[in-house]
């Protein structure tokens, strides 16, 4: 794993055992103990100590937030255990963004967790030659315009590729692959919008954020903060039990019904922005992801733009 693998995971493991920690004095809990929370602890035992520290402070303060949100957690109206359980990595790939689960099956109720160390990337999606980008993301194929246009800037790599250079040896690569690559991708888009304006927009954001409710847990060790962001599209968080309120009702977030505009960032190459109605705002820029040239290119894709009634929570420890 990566360096930011192995935080991420590590802080996946600090949240489900902060969850456990604050649950467990009145409830019973239990953490599946599979391949996927061993992987996490495995992450989590490599760090310093200050570190683990850190990472125990900065979940135990996200969960300090979540949990008078959640009265399912501690205040159940039914006897079966809580399940706490960490999600594999093809979930991701799949659509459900969540990393921690928290589940009552008789109940049938469940939240979700996604942790995030030092960064708030929503997707690292890839454009390639093969990647048909309008049906994973928007579920409408591209053209063969879009095919015609990106065959030439893959050829080109795949030259490279071959030749077995690095990015670093590329002279002037931002004008030579992401911006006409991203030109392309940008005329597509458009295209795929005008054709399916009712849908584009709102199958962006679930491919981004995924059909299910979520928490978003991000530390920011630097300035030692929590921040926690509710994902509530479909009206699933924040619900009471019988036996306690929520402390106060969640918001339910708008998904955007029109694309207001899609262009390059002012003064970037390798950067375009989306601007949606109720709020939503999205950041691609693109990226070489190995040092070696490959055939294929990586999104960083971030929410630069929330709706105003999300209700984001940033607490210090």
């Amino acid at each position: 794993m990566g360096n930011q693998e192995i935080t991420g995971k590590a802080f996946e493991y600090a949240c489900i055992k902060a969850l456990f920690d604050k649950c467990t004095a009145k409830v019973d809990v239990n953490i599946l103990d599979d391949i996927n929370f061993k992987n996490t602890k495995q992450a989590f035992d490599v760090l310093s100590e200050q570190d683990k520290n850190d990472y125990f402070l900065a979940a135990k303060k996200g969960i300090e937030i979540i949990s008078p949100l959640e009265p399912n957690l501690e205040f159940p109206d039914t006897n079966d255990e809580l399940l706490l359980s960490i999600q594999p990595d093809k979930q991701g790939q799949k659509g459900d963004v969540r990393d921690v689960l928290c589940i009552r099956n008789e109940k049938g109720w469940n939240i979700g967790l996604s942790c995030k160390h030092n960064h708030e990337a929503v997707k690292h999606s890839r454009l390639s030659r093969t990647i048909d980008f309008g049906k994973e993301w928007l579920g409408f194929p591209v053209s063969q315009k879009y095919h015609d246009e990106i065959n030439p800037i893959f050829d080109e790599l795949d030259e490279l590729k071959i030749k077995k250079a690095r990015w670093a040896g590329i002279d002037k690569k931002d004008e030579r692959f992401y911006k006409p690559l991203l030109n392309a991708f940008l005329s597509e888009l458009n295209d795929l919008y005008n054709l399916h304006s009712d849908e584009v927009p709102v199958n962006l954001l679930r491919y981004l954020l995924g059909r299910n409710d979520f928490y978003k847990v991000i530390t920011h060790t630097k300035d030692k903060t929590t921040e926690v962001k509710p994902f509530n599209m479909y009206g699933t968080l924040g619900l009471s039990s019988k036996l306690q309120k929520t402390q106060y009702k969640i918001s339910e977030l708008k998904m955007p019904s029109q694309i207001l505009s899609m262009a390059f960032k002012k003064n970037s190459s390798n950067t375009i922005l989306i601007h949606c109605d109720n709020g939503w705002a999205l950041s691609l820029r693109i990226h070489n992801a190995s040092d070696f040239v490959e055939p294929s290119l990586k999104f960083d894709i971030q929410l630069v733009g929330v709706p105003v009634n999300m209700g984001t929570r940033i607490e210090s420890w």
